[in-house]
């Protein structure tokens, strides 16, 4: 198994309440850190909907295989990647991170992420961030989710880390080749539907009936429609698409119906103010050791890197160095590619 990161990043800042210590630099060196600690070869793509600061970019290069695109939207973008690994001819037991690049990861969060995909083959998603939980009292199509996060009574434990059934997550998430291919076109689907797409890709990937009556004509457009038939066609495409979805959701086979575990303790976060980040946790010291870990890799920029296991990149020792997937893309509308060798770790039986 080979985790593949597809890491998608823009350079622009949007109008998000975000923390003091937030910044898109810290984001993209708290994965670079959480991915030192990985036991099997790890590859990433860094997907850039156009152009990134020096800074980053020059990471990124360093990392893995930057790969510019011009989408134009976080929807676009994300739909984008989905295609990828199909496209690219990825093995259906590796396992796929889909990464926004403005999140806080713990120091072995990816680590984590791995161990439990070993250990529970039967489960197809998982999240690192996420409060919310499936009620019990839940029904297909009356799916109750609660916010707090917390465990459940049968929560899986591996290598000390506690997993709990997530109702939702972000666009953030984890999934094997081969279960991205089967939902694929589900998944990218889901984004016409318009207000929180994630919310209702996890609930509908779990067979449960992700809108209510009230919400089939969707929410209030963030800049009004100029006219009265214009709204009404709005609504009127929104109420068919989400009552369709609805359909889907509830018409899935029990043996398509996804599970999504996340750790009863997030080992990341959205770095955004308010419910998105994670409560309970020092993030602004997590900051300062993803800070800390950079200063030092920066101070000592010409000393070899080294695996997890201590032995040194850039040898050519069987298993422990790997050029980043060069394999074309067909459909993509790249200018460049850019690659570089990517450290791999030791595989674990």
């Amino acid at each position: 198994m080979i985790l593949r990161i597809l890491y998608r990043s823009v350079g622009s800042e949007n109008a998000k309440n975000r923390p003091a210590f937030y910044s898109k630099k810290l984001a993209l060196a708290s994965l670079l850190r959480a991915v030192e600690n990985v036991g099997i070869p790890t590859r990433i793509v860094f997907v850039n909907d156009g152009p990134i600061p020096a800074d980053r970019l020059s990471m990124m290069a360093d990392a893995g295989e930057v790969v510019p695109v011009t989408r134009g939207s976080n929807r676009a973008s994300y739909r984008h990647v989905l295609r990828m690994p199909r496209l690219r001819g990825w093995a259906a037991d590796d396992l796929v991170w889909l990464a926004e690049d403005d999140y806080l990861y713990t120091e072995h969060s990816l680590s984590a992420l791995v161990s439990a995909a070993a250990a529970l083959p039967d489960v197809e998603y998982f999240t690192l961030y996420g409060t919310s939980r499936l009620s019990p009292a839940s029904t297909r199509r009356r799916p109750k989710v609660a916010e707090g996060g917390g465990n459940h009574e049968h929560a899986p434990v591996v290598e000390g880390v506690s997993w709990a059934r997530a109702a939702t997550t972000t666009s953030t998430f984890g999934l094997r080749v081969g279960t991205l291919v089967e939902d694929e076109l589900l998944l990218r689907s889901i984004p016409f539907v318009g207000g929180a797409f994630d919310r209702a890709t996890c609930l509908t990937l779990q067979g449960f009936q992700p809108f209510r009556l009230p919400e089939l004509g969707g929410e209030p457009p963030m800049v009004e429609l100029p006219t009265a038939a214009a709204r009404i066609a709005r609504r009127a495409a929104l109420t068919g698409l989400r009552a369709t979805l609805n359909a889907v959701a509830l018409a899935r086979p029990e043996r398509r119906r996804r599970t999504l575990l996340v750790p009863a303790l997030s080992l990341a976060t959205h770095m955004e103010l308010g419910d998105a980040l994670v409560p309970g946790y020092d993030w602004a010291a997590e900051a300062d050791r993803v800070l800390a870990w950079l200063a030092s890799r920066d101070a000592n920029p010409t000393e070899t890197p080294t695996t997890a296991s201590g032995t040194a990149a850039g040898v050519n020792a069987p298993g422990m160095l790997a050029s980043a997937d060069q394999s074309s893309t067909p459909g993509t509308d790249t200018t460049s590619t850019t690659t570089a060798p990517v450290l791999r770790r030791s595989s674990v039986a």
